[in-house]
């Protein structure tokens, strides 16, 4: 019987076309669970035929974290961003950073980002997308000042309501975990 020596094997490498595969899959990648979390609010504004707009020149400012030097408001440097929620359990919450919002209803569930803009003759509003790290869609957040909060209501490219109208508040402490039906 001849003598046949066995040879360890050795690991192989990844093949060359499974770690480009990889490489691509995860460039999209960035902070936060799927996507770069920074949208295209900019195709939204441009959607609409809206112009950017800084929102601390809105009613909403003294909700957006603004400072003023009497005359004028705008973002204070550095500012943490506001977390606002609905009184029904946190299922709506919404950041406000600068002159962004960023909006999750955790039950339905639903995402919007958007960007402060305006139309001539008609109030400003949040331009942006639902959905925007997976699918994109254009949809508007119109806010107005409520109380010590604000209303919102989302609507779709149309214009029909996706979400409120809702009235959300500033919390100092991130809420705990929703309450949905």
């Amino acid at each position: 019987m001849p003598n046949i020596e066995r040879r360890p094997q050795r690991p192989r490498a990844a093949p060359g076309w499974l770690a480009a595969l990889l490489a691509a899959v995860l460039a999209g990648c960035g902070p936060g669970v799927g996507g770069t979390g920074t949208g295209d609010t900019a195709s939204a504004l441009t959607y609409f035929g809206a112009s950017p707009a800084s929102l601390c020149s809105s009613e909403l400012a003294a909700l957006a974290a603004c400072q003023t030097d009497g005359t004028t408001a705008t973002a204070a440097p550095g500012a943490e961003p506001v977390l606002l929620v609905d009184a029904a359990g946190a299922r709506v919450q919404v950041r406000l950073q600068k002159d962004t919002a960023e909006l999750i209803e955790a039950c339905a569930p639903l995402e919007f980002r958007g960007q402060w803009g305006v139309i001539a003759g008609q109030a400003g509003r949040f331009y942006g997308h639902t959905d925007p790290d997976v699918a994109p869609a254009p949809a508007t957040l119109e806010a107005q000042a409520s109380g010590t909060g604000m209303r919102l209501t989302l609507r779709d490219g149309g214009g029909r309501v996706l979400l409120g109208p809702v009235v959300v508040t500033a919390t100092a402490a991130p809420p705990g975990t929703p309450v949905c039906p």
